[in-house]
């Protein structure tokens, strides 16, 4: 009974520090959310697999940032690329769990996606005059207006298609109120690419020029600011890499081929009672090279086969995002978005260029039944246009068509 009534005490004892001790810890705040990409996706035979209307871009990994899946569904057993229809039932891979940390001046962050993968992780310090943040994270080149999925699902918020988008990036960022300055990882593609003379297919029109060094000397830099003024939120930035790549010639002859990637961009968004109005506008050289998965063919710099000359790509976009809140439960949204590109081929005479503009238009509901719980049909088309080529037949690269069913529930 002594030994009983000895616990007895120590107990009481420890949960009467409980309070005590859990003011000197940190406060965490779990969350999580499930996410599925249900539809019926339609493209054209003429639509170059690297595009595959994923939010993709060329060269970014195995066709594209947001679904080599996606991109494999449209091949054939012999590796030759067809027009098809069918089905998307996926969860999506933006699906997340994660918490938010606090413990006075310091906080963090974690968060992994349904990959699995690790989205986020940081620490931020706030030392009065602002925040120190340390880490992975979003990074300043950041402004979402758009709500658009799109085929395959991937990340949405029309990722791929305009969006002002630097992804998740280990980075050094100061934040001031609405002003974001960051040092970000930079990004290089492994290989310069140069236009294929053998080519029959937008698919194989390109040809890599092996690099056998890749030189990163400087981070990426990037800003943003953001401000509120009544009904409008405004919001501008910009962002700037270089990278050298070292390539070796037949002769055995070395060269250095610098290039320099940049963006300059504006955003608002405008909400007039139940109306709202989201737009962005974006020029940027040579995209791909920063990793910012345009989704369109001439957007990253070219070299000819000796990487002794070089032309840089020129690219920008327009978002127009429209949309009418009707209940706090019940919303509709639309979008145009335009984007164009264009590049010369290098040492080309008479001079030769690439060129490629393309239109993507949807319309979406959004449902929440019940608190954290969400279905939003879309329907929606991305037109390809053409790409022209100066001296030469235009390309037609074909549409993809799809109407869907993002399933959310947050918890």
């Amino acid at each position: 009974m002594k030994k009983l009534l000895v616990l007895f005490v120590a107990l009481v004892m420890a949960f009467a520090a409980l309070p005590a001790f859990a003011q000197d810890k940190a406060d965490w705040s779990f969350y999580g959310q499930v996410r599925m990409w249900t539809a019926w996706e339609s493209v054209k035979a003429e639509t170059p697999a690297i595009l595959s209307g994923t939010g993709g871009a060329p060269f970014l990994g195995s066709y594209g940032y947001q679904g080599y899946a996606n991109a494999q569904r449209w091949l054939k057993a012999d590796g030759n690329y067809e027009g098809d229809a069918g089905l998307a039932w996926e969860l999506q891979g933006n699906s997340r769990i994660g918490a938010n940390v606090k413990w006075g001046d310091i906080g963090g962050r974690f968060e992994y996606g349904s990959a699995p993968n690790l989205r986020l992780l940081y620490g931020t310090w706030n030392f009065g005059g602002g925040t120190l943040l340390v880490g992975q994270d979003y990074t300043p080149w950041f402004y979402l207006v758009s709500n658009l999925c799109g085929p395959g699902g991937g990340e949405c918020n029309g990722i791929g298609f305009g969006s002002i988008y630097g992804g998740r990036q280990p980075q050094l960022k100061l934040i001031f109120g609405g002003l974001n300055v960051a040092l970000v990882r930079p990004y290089n593609q492994g290989s310069l690419y140069r236009i294929n003379p053998l080519a029959t297919t937008a698919d194989n029109m390109y040809a890599a020029v092996p690099a056998a060094d890749v030189d990163r000397e400087w981070p990426k830099f990037e800003a943003s600011y953001s401000l509120t003024a009544g009904p409008v939120a405004l919001w501008m930035g910009g962002a700037y890499q270089k990278v050298t790549y070292v390539t070796t010639s037949l002769a055995n002859l070395t060269n250095d081929v610098d290039v320099d990637s940049w963006q300059l961009g504006l955003g608002a968004r405008m909400a007039f009672g139940p109306f709202y109005v989201n737009s962005t506008a974006t020029y940027a050289r040579n995209p791909n090279n920063y990793n910012v998965y345009a989704d369109l063919l001439p957007t990253f710099s070219l070299v000819d086969a000796t990487a002794q000359n070089q032309e840089n790509a020129g690219y920008w976009s327009f978002q127009l995002i429209p949309g009418f809140k009707v209940t706090d439960s019940l919303s509709f949204e639309g979008g145009i978005i335009l984007q164009t590109s264009k590049v010369n081929v290098p040492a080309s005479i008479p001079e030769v260029e690439l060129k490629q503009t393309s239109w993507v238009y949807y319309i979406q509901m959004t449902w929440s039944p019940a608190k954290n719980v969400y279905i939003i049909p879309e329907l929606g088309v991305i037109d390809y246009k053409k790409l022209q080529i100066t001296g030469d037949d235009d390309v037609d690269l074909g549409k993809t068509t799809w109407f869907g069913i993002k399933w959310q529930i947050n918890f």
